[in-house]
């Protein structure tokens, strides 16, 4: 167990190291969440003083704006797997790996929480200070931040999981851009990426809360908008009941890929 797991983590640090290489790319990426949060921060700022209110669905500026830094910065955090698992599959590079010492799915993850954790304090950090300076504190203890990393964690690894399945598709679809491409657009919308749950219509919330798509945004968001013991332990069980559930259909869509790759002679 230790052996495997030490082999993923240098995979991981390679893929970290390698990104590091280049260190102005990596800076780079950075850019856009400076100009979401900005706009964001400009938006509601105008929202709340055009409608005279100082709150709405329980956000006030402050809390929306640390709400929306925590969406960004886990969506713009993750990087697009799918296609390097879709490239994999339609070059036959997939079939040469079932012979290797190393599981793909977990290879696949180690090099993707390689780039995810370099861009993940950097687009936090981003956002952070522009919303510090323009929006004021965060609404939460410094203390509660650690559970609010932890939950960010466990969303990336949901969202790579959910983008693993996406992938391997390929097995069966010419191009799988249109599928992630449906799933992004579930998470901006569904997912409370743009919009918290609270502010939509009590069905519309209630058919959102029972997706999967609320833990990669909306419920480790929320903790960094209002930090709360309880949902904190409520969130993670969530987030791993889905990451389960989702990662057992992704076995399967791999297994059945490989199927058919032993039938067809590779």
């Amino acid at each position: 167990m230790m052996t495997q797991l030490r082999k993923y983590s240098e995979v991981l640090v390679v893929t970290a190291q390698s990104t590091l290489a280049y260190p102005l790319d990596v800076l780079a990426r950075s850019d856009l969440m400076a100009v979401v949060i900005f706009v964001f921060i400009q938006l509601w700022a105008v929202t709340f003083q055009v409608s005279g209110r100082t709150s709405v669905g329980g956000f006030d500026l402050p809390r929306m704006i640390w709400y929306l830094v925590l969406t960004e910065t886990i969506i713009m955090s993750c990087p697009r797997t799918f296609t390097l698992i879709d490239q994999d599959v339609k070059s036959g590079d997939l079939a040469y790996t079932l012979n290797r010492p190393y599981n793909y799915a977990l290879f696949q993850f180690a090099t993707y929480m390689g780039n995810g954790l370099l861009a993940l304090p950097l687009n936090f950090s981003v956002g952070a200070i522009l919303a510090l300076t323009l929006a004021g504190a965060p609404p939460i203890p410094a203390l509660a931040w650690p559970a609010v990393i932890f939950v960010s964690l466990l969303a990336m690894s949901l969202n790579f999981v959910i983008e693993l399945g996406i992938g391997l598709l390929a097995f069966w679809f010419e191009d799988t851009y249109a599928f992630f491409w449906i799933y992004q657009k579930i998470v901006f919308t569904l997912g409370g990426l743009f919009l918290p749950l609270d502010l939509f219509p009590p069905v519309l919330r209630q058919v959102a809360a029972n997706l999967p798509f609320t833990s990669i945004s909306y419920l480790p968001a929320k903790l960094a908008a209002a930090f709360d013991v309880t949902r904190f332990f409520e969130t993670a069980a969530t987030q791993v009941l889905w990451l389960v559930a989702v990662a057992a259909v992704a076995a399967l869509i791999y297994r059945g890929g490989v199927r058919r790759v032993d039938v067809n002679g590779g």
